[in-house]
């Protein structure tokens, strides 16, 4: 079998046997793609380390291509990029976490290569590891996610007093449907316009950030068909907790 050179960003793993595991990768040349590493658990095992694996590290991959829903197998892996901050920050591992919870369900769309999402979540995963203010990255990433996906907010009324969760835009309605009002909506709109390099300046109190955050997961759960809130979220509000 072939093994081509593969960029890869990790999602995730799942034990498969006693020694073995299965790794979810989004790819840059092929989309999204499991792995069996054989064996990598046991004492004698392969030369792969394990811990290459950890949510959102970005690899690179001597790797069989999967094909007809079969494992692909890895013969080399190395990261492609080594955080600096991330693995001895505990706030940016959990949001590695989370964001590898969101992107896993996402990626279960995107079964083909998508250079322009590869490259957007690769820029800011490097971005985020440089930066002390930690906030609102998740949000902002999953806002400007949507970009790729096909439901990026429509803010162009932005005078209307509602944003509609459902339709994606702005309404001059209340719905009977989730929506925004202010003052998440006006949160959600200056998120929307603000560049991440930006994002530190917004502050929002500890409540208001929480429940935004619920209503970025609404949004996606209304949009993408089988999303579900990612388990983790509980865990990423206590430690965002402070404004």
């Amino acid at each position: 079998m072939k093994n081509d050179t593969v960029h890869a960003i990790t999602l995730g793993v799942i034990k498969y046997g006693d020694t073995s595991l299965i790794s979810a990768c989004f790819t840059l040349e092929h989309g999204l793609q499991s792995y069996l590493l054989k064996g990598i658990l046991s004492k004698g095992g392969r030369k792969i380390s394990k811990s290459l694996f950890e949510p959102l590290n970005l690899l690179e991959l001597q790797a069989s291509k999967n094909t007809n829903n079969r494992l692909g197998y890895i013969k080399e892996a190395k990261l492609n990029s080594i955080y600096k901050s991330i693995p001895f920050d505990l706030g940016k591992k959990s949001l590695l976490f989370f964001l590898s919870e969101v992107l896993h369900q996402v990626f279960r769309e995107e079964q083909e290569s998508n250079p322009p999402l590869y490259h957007f979540i690769e820029k800011n995963l490097l971005w985020l590891d440089t930066q002390n203010d930690l906030s609102l990255f998740h949000i902002k990433m999953m806002l400007d996610l949507t970009r790729f996906i096909g439901f990026y907010p429509n803010i162009s009324n932005i005078k209307a007093p509602y944003f509609d969760l459902k339709s994606g835009c702005m309404s001059f309605a209340k719905s009977k449907t989730p929506f925004l009002k202010d003052p998440l909506k006006s949160y959600w709109i200056q998120i929307l316009g603000t560049a991440f390099d930006e994002i530190g300046d917004i502050k929002l109190p500890k409540q208001q950030k929480m429940e935004l955050l619920n209503q970025v997961i609404t949004y996606f759960e209304l949009h993408l068909q089988q999303f579900k809130p990612p388990k983790s979220t509980k865990i990423l509000n206590e430690i965002f907790k402070t404004p």
